[in-house]
């Protein structure tokens, strides 16, 4: 059995039941037990006999939409002689519906034998509604195939607002009626049709339920459209405002990133410049190392030939300021700048090389004999120094040794 419509049936049993509703010819348990009764509120509308009341209702269950076509009847209870009693059944459709001729076919199809197959003279048989004897309509599995969508209709929410609707109910205009109260499903949870005098009456004087004649639905439909036309009107605006933000929001962020790519390009120049200037000082580097280990050959050539020590001190000591001097203006590489949004550079953590201090002179001649006692540390600079300074101190041995007595009595003394 389709689980995507099912009937209801109910009516008002006396003692000890009251009102009953039980589900027949498919449906599902759980929506079933969740669903809200289709009872009357008997202060605001009631039956009167030889009347109906035909309704449409909108719920939410379980996550599902439904839709509920209900007729209602008067009957009498058994051995009651209360006024407003009935007994009704409802077609429920979930999330879909069926064309409102079908429905209403099959809806007055079941009700027609409900009310022949558990009425006696006008007076319910049965004490429940799980007694019904019921009949399955001749056109009840058309609607599976002809369910359709339900569209532009808010289930989620509910108004508490019910309209009553004084008009014809014979199938030709119920079926008009049907198909414009789906849009007024969205004002109101309940609409109620009639074409008793009696009933209308009785809603008009109790004041809680809402009445309209025929022309006054009408009106309720084109209140509907003008609200629905606002809200349409109302949307557009305020896409055409959020279309105008976009703009200015796009306008911005582009400026934003374009001047961040223009600073990023900025930085990727300075940062070329840098890596040029890096590498020009790598090339002096290099030179200035071979000039100074030069001037050194020369000042051991010089010593060789004259013996001159003070003066090959002085000349070394300007040799080597020099050097230190074009080495430590070319030793370090600036960090480069990060092409970040946030425009902040990341320094590098670069060990420095310390610079030559004055008294650089008297390591050179005491290096050799306190080298022991230092602490290792990898400095190319210091490492070389220290090589040169070895090679002049066994330079001047050997000059010691072999040089004429008048000379090695001079460098005694110093």
């Amino acid at each position: 059995m389709d689980s995507t419509y099912f009937f209801s049936a109910f009516g008002t049993f006396g003692n000890p039941n009251g009102f009953r509703q039980s589900f027949f010819l498919g449906g599902n348990k759980t929506i079933a037990k969740e669903i809200r009764t289709f009872d009357l509120k008997t202060d605001a509308i009631t039956l009167f006999p030889e009347s109906h009341i035909y309704s449409i209702r909108k719920d939410y269950v379980n996550g599902c939409s439904l839709i509920s076509y209900s007729v209602y009847t008067f009957a009498k209870e058994q051995n009651s002689d209360r006024g407003g009693t009935f007994i009704g059944s409802s077609l429920i459709f979930t999330d879909k519906a069926a064309s409102e001729s079908l429905i209403i076919n099959t809806l007055n199809d079941f009700q027609d034998h409900l009310e022949k197959n558990n009425l006696s003279d006008s007076i319910i048989t049965v004490n429940h509604s799980d007694q019904f004897s019921i009949h399955k309509p001749k056109d009840f599995d058309k609607i599976g195939f002809n369910l359709k969508e339900i569209d532009d209709l808010d289930f989620t929410s509910a108004s508490n607002n019910y309209l009553v609707v004084y008009c014809e109910t014979n199938p030709t205009s119920l079926q008009s009626f049907f198909h414009q109260a789906l849009e007024l499903l969205n004002s109101y949870d309940t609409l109620y049709f009639t074409q008793s005098h009696e009933i209308g009456e009785f809603v008009r004087q109790k004041g809680i339920f809402k009445i309209v004649d025929t022309n006054g639905f009408k009106k309720e439909i084109e209140r509907l459209h003008e609200e629905r036309l606002k809200a349409v009107q109302n949307s557009m605006a305020e896409l055409e405002r959020e279309k105008e933000s976009l703009k200015e929001e796009r306008i911005q962020l582009l400026e934003n990133l374009n001047r961040q790519i223009a600073q990023n390009e900025k930085r990727h120049q300075e940062n070329e410049v840098k890596i040029k200037e890096s590498k020009s000082g790598i090339e002096v580097i290099n030179k200035e190392f071979n000039q100074y280990s030069g001037k050194i050959d020369e000042l051991i050539n010089t010593l060789k030939s004259d013996g001159k020590v003070e003066n090959a001190k002085k000349r070394h000591l300007e040799n080597k300021k020099s050097f230190v001097a074009v080495i430590n203006q070319n030793k370090d590489i600036e960090s480069l700048s990060t092409l970040s949004s946030s425009g902040t550079r990341t320094s590098q953590n670069s060990k420095q090389i310390q610079p030559y201090r004055k008294d650089d002179v008297a390591e050179f001649y005491s290096s050799g004999r306190n080298h022991e006692k230092k602490e290792f540390r990898p400095d190319g600079f210091k490492i070389a120094t220290f090589i040169l300074a070895l090679l002049l101190i066994g330079v001047l041995i050997v000059c010691c040794m072999w040089m004429p007595e008048k000379y090695s009595a001079v460098f005694t003394q110093t």
